[in-house]
This record gives structure tokens, sequence and C-alpha cells, in this order.
């Protein structure tokens, strides 16, 4: 790999890994495993980022619930939405119903 400095063996110098683009998506995404040749593991690296992109995701969430429930608790008469609004409600529904199956799994 072309993005990792070279180890002098007789030193204590750091490693350093320089991410492209794909691989910094990546890393927030999910989570990189480091193991040795015989499979133990070493190190997880990403799981903090990924708890910080799921707390975001859900507080993004929470506030898009909030905002639907105010702007259908005023609606008092028949509407017709645009298929954009329908399918952007759709969206928030999906993923309304993830985020309660994640919490009846715990």
């Amino acid at each position: 790999m072309d993005n990792i400095t070279p180890l002098v063996p007789s030193t204590n110098s750091p490693c350093i890994v320089t991410l492209n683009p794909f691989q910094n998506a990546y890393y927030h995404q999910s989570s990189i495993e480091i193991h040795a040749p015989n499979g133990e593991h070493l190190e997880t690296l990403g799981a903090d980022a990924q708890k910080e992109n799921n707390y975001t995701n859900n507080m993004q969430l929470r506030d898009q619930i909030c905002l639907v429930e105010t702007l259908l608790g005023h609606i008092n008469q028949d509407i017709e939405l645009p298929r954009q609004a329908v399918s952007g409600l759709t969206d928030l529904l999906f993923r309304m119903q993830e985020l309660c199956d994640e919490r009846i799994k715990k």
C-alpha cells in the first residue's frame, strides 16, 4: 500500500496511514479491525466515529419526526401532497421503523 509510511525497525517512530477519500468515507461508516497473523484481534478503529454518526443520524431523525408531528397537528382539512413530499414521508417512516426495530432488539 502506498499510503503507509515505512517503519524503521530500530526506532519507536509511529506508522502513519493516510486515507484516500474512499477509505475515509469507509472509516466513518464502519470500523476497521487489525488482526495478528495468528488471527488474534489487536485493535478496532472507527468505532467512535461510527457511534458519533449514529448519534447524529438519530438526532436528525428525532428532529424530523417532531417537525412532521407539528405539521400534521396543524392540518385540519384534506390535502393532497406532491409526489416528492410523499416520498420524503415514506423515507422518514422507514427510518423510524428501523430505529424502533433496533431498539426492540436491545
